[in-house]
């Protein structure tokens, strides 16, 4: 366990970053003849409000072209949170701080500042990122300020800000390296604790306390299997439905997908454990998804599409007739830039259910630039025998810097 006398020093975001962020927005705004921007409460996968705020995520925000923007929470009883934070000068970007029902407060908010009829930016409403296309906002609450403002123009403005947030600046980088920092120590506490007769369940835990132990959050559940045939690539059940989580046995391999933020930077890693005797079609798949990472590294830089390094990294999986089940690559922070998530899926699968797409890619011709953050994951399966592998990469002017070791390779245990 971490010496109880630890804390976590993360880089932090400066006032100058706020100021860049905002300087780019407006950029973005002027381009598409925008007067303000609505930025409904995002979900925690893409906290796009705390790219405004630099605060903790569920504010909604209205950001002007002119003028200081507005941000709202849900009522009072979370209003002592950010006096508190004031007074420690913890205090949001955003000095204009409202609580109550955010749809009202929105609509006094155009209202003070003479939008009701402007040409309004969305961000999340009317279109968004790969796993929720349809954005974010409740069709209710967007019918409430459609009807509210009949005279207002909407625009979507999900890629171009999507496009700003890919490619980060020096204090976004400090924090994804330190991100990606926390995601080997967690690496290397699964590393060191699993082993024969160990649960799913203590695996979790000790992974998760180093989590909290660097000032880090879950971005989404951390996944955690095991088995000698395994194509789980979720939560485990126990997590949500009362059951025993699985104990760990001679033979089995163990899967994890990490995925920590701070400072609402995300960084992620791919750790596959071997236990003991394991089957020999994992160490195949082991080699084909290490190739798969390696031609990854080769091919990205700037200047490269997203979709050259996803068909760079699918090339030794095809040749060794190997097949996937998730993305070998993706954008994080954000989540956006995908390649196709699964090819040649097991037939045991597609046997078992009516309907089982395939996923395509997306942002596939985006070109990388020089500050993308990346997370390579490259996973190889025979049957249902399957390797997951990699960790965070953030791409430069002449190639690729990988920020992890630990989760590159397939590991073993005794």
């Amino acid at each position: 366990m971490k010496d109880l006398s630890f804390v976590p020093d993360p880089p932090v975001l400066s006032l100058a970053e706020r100021d860049r962020r905002y300087v780019v927005i407006r950029e973005m705004m002027r381009r598409n003849g925008v007067e303000c921007l609505i930025v409904p409460a995002a979900p925690h996968r893409y906290p796009a409000d705390v790219y405004f705020t630099n605060d903790i995520p569920g504010c909604s925000i209205i950001f002007p072209l002119e003028g200081e923007p507005v941000a709202m929470h849900r009522g009072a009883s979370v209003a002592g949170s950010w006096q508190q934070a004031r007074d420690w000068h913890e205090g949001s970007w955003i000095a204009d701080m409202r609580f109550g029902p955010r749809g009202g407060i929105m609509l006094d908010v155009l209202k003070e500042r003479g939008l009701e009829s402007a040409r309004i930016g969305t961000i999340g409403v009317l279109g968004g990122p790969n796993l929720i296309p349809v954005g974010w906002t409740p069709a209710p609450f967007w019918a409430s300020m459609t009807k509210a403002l009949p005279d207002a123009t909407f625009v979507e403005l999900w890629e171009d800000f999507a496009a700003i947030w890919l490619t980060k600046s020096d204090e976004e980088i400090a924090l994804f390296r330190y991100v990606s920092q926390v995601s080997e120590q967690v690496c290397q506490v699964m590393l060191d604790v699993t082993r024969v007769g160990v649960s799913e369940s203590a695996i979790y835990a000790a992974m998760m306390h180093e989590y909290h132990s660097n000032g880090a959050s879950p971005a989404h559940d951390l996944f955690v299997h095991s088995g000698k045939e395994n194509l789980s690539w979720d939560a485990p059940r126990w997590l949500y439905r009362a059951q025993r989580p699985r104990v760990i046995e001679d033979g089995d391999v163990v899967l994890s997908e990490i995925m920590l933020v701070v400072g609402g930077i995300e960084a992620q890693a791919q750790m596959c454990i071997g236990v003991g005797n394991v089957p020999a079609p994992f160490r195949r798949a082991a080699d084909v998804a290490r190739e798969s990472y390696e031609a990854g590294l080769r091919t990205i830089r700037a200047g490269v599409r997203f979709g050259d390094v996803a068909e760079a990294m699918q090339e030794p999986l095809r040749r060794a007739g190997a097949w996937h089940l998730t993305p070998h690559i993706h954008s994080v922070t954000p989540l956006t830039l995908v390649s196709p998530v699964t090819e040649g899926l097991d037939a045991s699968v597609r046997a078992m259910f009516k309907r089982v797409d395939e996923l395509p890619g997306t942002g596939l011709d985006v070109v990388l630039e020089a500050g993308m953050a990346l997370a390579l994951e490259p996973n190889a399966a025979f049957g249902r025998q399957q390797v997951n592998i990699g960790g965070n990469v953030l791409v430069t002017a002449t190639g690729a810097e990988a920020l992890n070791s630990i989760s590159n390779v397939m590991q073993f245990v005794t």
